[in-house]
């Protein structure tokens, strides 16, 4: 191959991939998603899902709700688990001794969506802006995702936009919450 057709098949690579960069449009997201999938959910949630009632379109209200509970826990200043269970999906809350100052009672408000992109876990967590001295350790099981590195979503409501929070590097891992708040696994 001639070094002005090699130059010039590089040239149409690089422009390609520049004009990728601004179609799919910069996010303010705590954790770049470093894969397509997980950018299509979150650009589809932004889009069609915000829990504020601007939705613009088909959002998980319009989806099929496949397991809605609220699980409501007194825990106290010493190590403390409650677990949201669904058949074989489990989503374990581990609060580390010493968290929270004095007992409380948290409260998790679990929905399982069929979103278009597969499941998706809505978790309303409160009381809302409960701050952990340590972080909680939520640990989805294998079951609770459809991939071996589940992700972890905050709705931000000074932004009103979802955002990748956590990323985990294999299933069973514990997604960090230090405060009560909207979230969503998938």
């Amino acid at each position: 191959m001639s070094s002005k057709r090699y130059v010039s098949i590089l040239a149409v690579l690089f422009a390609i991939s520049i004009s990728l960069a601004f179609v799919g449009g910069c996010t303010s997201n705590a954790v770049a998603p470093n894969d397509s999938l997980i950018q299509s959910k979150l650009d589809w949630m932004n889009e069609f899902f915000s829990p504020n009632g601007a939705q613009q379109g088909p959002g998980l209200g319009e989806c099929p709700v496949l397991f809605d509970t609220v699980v409501t826990e007194q825990v106290n200043s010493s190590k403390d688990e409650f677990k949201i269970v669904f058949g074989k999906e489990e989503i374990a809350f581990s609060l580390p001794k010493d968290a929270l100052s004095s007992a409380a009672t948290l409260a998790v408000h679990a929905t399982k969506y069929q979103a278009p992109f597969g499941s998706f876990w809505l978790l309303d967590c409160g009381p809302n802006g409960t701050v952990f001295a340590k972080p909680l350790e939520v640990t989805p099981n294998q079951e609770v995702t459809e991939s071996n590195s589940p992700v972890l979503y905050y709705f931000n409501p000074a932004t009103g936009l979802w955002e990748v929070e956590q990323i985990t590097a294999s299933s069973n891992s514990n997604l960090l919450i230090n405060h009560f708040s909207m979230y969503g696994i998938s």
